[in-house]
């Protein structure tokens, strides 16, 4: 009997957009948490925060399960909710901006500029209001927005800036790492990131207030690690029950195959760097494609690789014929009714909305495979 196969079955000589890197060592390690019956959040969560603030310089960390977790818990910890305007970016993946609704807070677009993805500083000073509660930016891509240009916008108006820095483990703005400074910056290790932990996320932040606060709203308003534990009762002694949390603290099994990958970040990033910096020098100055501007002051880690082409579909089924995959890593949000309906002052995200698609970048890419794709970019 023939096999038919599923919609989302890829053939194996398809040179894929994004791939998955687990280290061998993860199988190894996650038996070893499984086999020791603690699963839940214990020390191998603590083992993993420790590792990633002593490898990326982080004030304080706090592990979540996930990266939307950490954005939600971030906006909380602001105590942003009904009534409140959060400014964000329209050119993003949509959990950057359904938190906001699930505050229930509203999102309102700024534009982003075209030559990088990131927002506009300019934009989002002119959509402040009374009501702006808070102000979201992402580093697109791994390559960071400007980050001085933003804060000092935030102090100026005295509105907190969280960072959706979710593709941006690793990379540097200024010389330091997305992470070592900043108020809230929320990362995810979700399955495609340089390193994954299957999914979840952390939270990174310079103030010991938000992180004694975050450590309570992951974990239904209770501190786990300060919590008295009571003989009979399920809550500690020391719950006053005065703060909603949620359910985002990570689990050891997560944690295991986080800390593994942090093990192994830097033979990941070093294989997307080099071919992030074959990409850029190969295909600049080409007439029907665009890369994007990449600034002397920041480091990208090459989470992804957009670029801009003339004639998208035409592009991709370009590509398909050379068994090269391509593909949209989100829409503009404000064409989705949840956020209100499609804008007309968001020019430059509607250019990029018609002309972005991401080249492959992962680190299962061979130096062959690499060539292939430069070609036949070139010769498109």
């Amino acid at each position: 009997m023939t096999k038919v196969k599923k919609d989302y079955e890829l053939s194996n000589d398809l040179i894929r957009t994004w791939s998955t890197f687990v280290p061998k060592q993860a199988a190894t390690e996650v038996g070893k948490t499984l086999r020791s019956k603690w699963i839940n959040t214990g020390k191998k969560e603590k083992e993993f925060k420790e590792k990633a603030r002593k490898k990326w310089g982080f004030p304080y960390c706090v592990a979540v399960n996930n990266g939307t977790a950490a954005l939600r818990a971030s906006l909380a910890v602001l105590g942003v909710g009904y009534g409140d305007e959060v400014i964000s970016t329209p050119f993003t993946f949509i959990a950057t901006n359904t938190v906001i609704l699930e505050q229930g807070a509203k999102p309102v677009f700024a534009d982003i500029r075209y030559d990088d993805l990131n927002v506009d500083p300019k934009s989002i000073e002119e959509k402040i209001t009374k009501k702006t509660k808070a102000i979201i930016v992402v580093h697109y891509g791994g390559n960071p927005v400007d980050l001085d240009e933003i804060r000092s916008i935030g102090r100026s108006y005295k509105i907190p800036v969280i960072e959706d820095a979710a593709h941006a483990l690793g990379s540097k703005y200024k010389g330091k790492y997305i992470g070592e400074t900043g108020k809230l910056v929320c990362f995810s290790l979700q399955v495609v990131k340089i390193i994954n932990s299957g999914d979840g996320g952390m939270i990174s932040t310079s103030s010991k207030i938000y992180y004694q606060k975050i450590k309570e709203i992951i974990w239904y308003g209770i501190d786990r690690e300060a919590k008295k534990t009571n003989l009979l009762d399920p809550f500690p002694d020391n719950y006053r029950g005065d703060t909603l949390g949620f359910k985002y603290n990570m689990n050891d099994i997560t944690a295991t195959l986080a800390s593994v990958g942090i093990e192994h970040y830097d033979e990941a990033a070093a294989v997307r760097r080099k071919i992030g910096e074959r990409y850029r020098k190969a295909l600049s100055n080409l007439r029907k494609v665009k890369l994007l501007s990449y600034f002397p002051d920041r480091e990208p880690n090459y989470q992804i690789f957009p670029i801009h082409v003339k004639n998208r579909i035409k592009f991709a089924n370009y590509m398909r014929d050379y068994k090269i995959m391509v593909n949209i890593n989100n829409r503009r949000n404000d064409i989705y009714p949840i956020f209100g309906g499609e804008r007309t002052d968001l020019i430059e995200t509607a250019r990029c909305d018609k002309d972005v698609v991401l080249l492959p970048m992962h680190a299962d890419l061979t130096n062959k495979q690499v060539s292939l794709i430069i070609d036949v970019v070139q010769k498109y």
